[in-house]
């Protein structure tokens, strides 16, 4: 029997909290929403994993962080688990 990948998958909405400036004039916007699986049991900006789930979420919604990774925290981003 297969397991369905989305069973052991947790929803999280991510909001920005303040403007976020990044390179090229590109910013995410105060209020802008973003979505992502992660591994039940896993936060956001828990682990290493769970960064570059957020960061492949945001580069599929256009928007490149390299060189802007301390974004990538509860500072920048509420999240909840949906």
């Amino acid at each position: 029997m297969e397991l369905n990948n989305k069973d052991n998958m947790s929803q999280f909405q991510l909001t920005a909290k303040v403007n976020i400036p990044l390179s090229g004039g590109m910013r995410i916007d105060k209020g802008q929403t973003f979505f992502v699986n992660l591994p039940f049991g896993h936060l956001p900006f828990d682990s290493i994993n769970s960064k570059e789930a957020v960061t492949k979420r945001l580069e599929l919604e256009g928007f490149n962080i390299k060189g802007h990774e301390s974004i990538l925290s509860s500072g920048y981003f509420d999240f909840k688990k949906l």
